[in-house]
């Protein structure tokens, strides 16, 4: 039987502590990015700075779990 590009994963290795770790601080950043585009668009004084800030932060939020911790885990 040929596995789908994705190949599954063991039930006990879903559920570790880094897996809730790396979801706490991938929420954690997407909430903080969030934030930062609220705060560039009210006001001049860092409006650039924050708006790019939070389009990084929402990018790291999202390599979390979907490139930096498989990579750490050795998937």
């Amino acid at each position: 039987m040929s596995y789908p590009v994705i190949a599954p994963r063991d039930e006990e290795r879903t559920e570790s502590a880094g897996r809730v770790v790396g979801a706490f601080f991938a929420f954690l950043l997407f909430a903080a990015g969030i934030v930062l585009f609220a705060l560039s668009f009210q006001g001049p004084d860092w409006s650039h700075w924050t708006f790019v800030g939070g389009i990084l932060s929402i990018t790291v939020a999202f390599m979390i779990p979907t490139t930096i911790l498989p990579a750490l885990e050795g998937d």
